[in-house]
């Protein structure tokens, strides 16, 4: 990739990220990133840095830069916060959605559940564009950072929930429930499925991350390659 900037390879590693390419804890080598992706050091420091500003990335001296993982503690915490701020955001959106927003839900919603149902390599995107759709809706750009902040500091947990059986098909139904206490203007309703959809990925994450081999000290020290 001679010749890229830096914020195309802050979005290219970022992507890494979030899709699993980078395995949380995995160690990410200068020069490795470097013949990659065919730029230059300050480049990949400069792109590290902003990971690390976002909670995908954390760098120590002299050790290097890792994939951030979470412990219980910080997912609990992220939770805690993510539930609070949803439902903050949950009734501005009731409240402010216009018709034509709504069935621009519905379309998308089928889009998505298209996607769920074949498995296709957008299909954690597509849900990610759905719930965004939503929060849009609450005409509070600050409030819509936060929550894009929060999911993506804690992007494994959700990750990590579709390789749960039969997560799609409840994910499926979630998501009909969710436009339909939108457009019956029902809050109370849209709060307490979006609580129910957030703490069925916190647990199901937290259930693997305490037993699971893979955050065994061999499994630490993965690098890239």
């Amino acid at each position: 990739m001679p010749g890229v900037g830096s914020e195309k390879i802050l979005s290219a590693i970022e992507a890494a990220i979030l899709s699993g390419g980078f395995k949380p804890r995995e160690h990410l080598v200068e020069m490795e990133l470097i013949g990659r992706y065919g730029v230059s050091r300050t480049i990949i420091r400069e792109a590290l840095k902003k990971l690390e500003d976002k909670g995908l990335v954390r760098i120590a001296p002299h050790r290097g830069a890792r994939v951030a993982d979470l412990s219980v503690q910080e997912i609990e915490e992220i939770y805690f916060v993510r539930a609070e701020v949803e439902k903050i955001a949950a009734r501005l959106a009731v409240k402010n959605i216009q018709p034509e927003e709504i069935e621009g839900l519905k379309r998308l919603g089928r889009e998505v559940e298209s996607h769920l149902r074949r498995k296709t390599e957008q299909m954690i995107e597509k849900d990610g564009e759905f719930h965004r759709a939503i929060y849009r809706t609450c005409r509070n750009q600050q409030l819509c950072d936060l929550i894009d902040h929060l999911k993506t500091k804690a992007y494994i947990v959700g990750y990590n929930a579709w390789s749960m059986p039969r997560r799609i098909e409840e994910s499926v139904r979630e998501h009909r429930k969710i436009v339909e206490a939108i457009e019956e203007k029902d809050a109370p309703k849209l709060e307490k499925l979006i609580v129910k959809h957030l703490t069925f990925s916190k647990n199901s994450y937290l259930e693997q991350l305490r037993g699971n081999e893979r955050w065994s000290p061999a499994g630490k020290e993965r690098t890239v390659g």
